[in-house]
């Protein structure tokens, strides 16, 4: 049975991983007359898009394949690099609604989320996000 996380704890775990900000994958909807548009303008922006056949209808997820504007490198004295979310507290819904533990190709393999809410080891080894205060 999964654990379940509390969002502190989540939010905790975002902020010692991060891998969702270098790219990030949405769902898009179901393709129809109306997304085709949508679809063809995201592409023409660089997004990535997935396509998915769901119960007999196909589904699209669009991916941002570049890294989040609002992070930002850090040098430490060490000369190692952190990154630190210059806009953590006021991030976009978008990226307050980011469930890394998606199935598939759409989420982050070794999500922190999922990691921990199977009961498995989280890695020591891992860039520290922090929060600007």
């Amino acid at each position: 049975m999964k654990k379940r996380l509390s969002a502190k704890r989540k939010s905790e775990l975002c902020l010692i991983c991060g891998k969702c900000c270098m790219s990030m994958t949405f769902f898009g909807g179901e393709v129809d007359d109306d997304a085709r548009d949508e679809i063809h303008w995201m592409e023409l922006h660089g997004l990535k898009i997935d396509y998915v056949q769901k119960r007999g209808k196909t589904e699209y997820y669009f991916s941002i394949p570049q890294r989040c504007n609002a992070l930002q490198e850090i040098k430490t004295d060490a000369g190692a690099t952190n990154y630190v979310c210059g806009v953590y507290e006021t991030r976009p819904q978008m990226c307050r609604d980011y469930d890394g533990r998606m199935d598939g190709p759409f989420g982050v393999k070794d999500c922190l989320w999922r990691l921990e809410g199977e009961d498995k080891p989280i890695p020591t080894n891992l860039v520290q996000l922090t929060a600007l205060s």
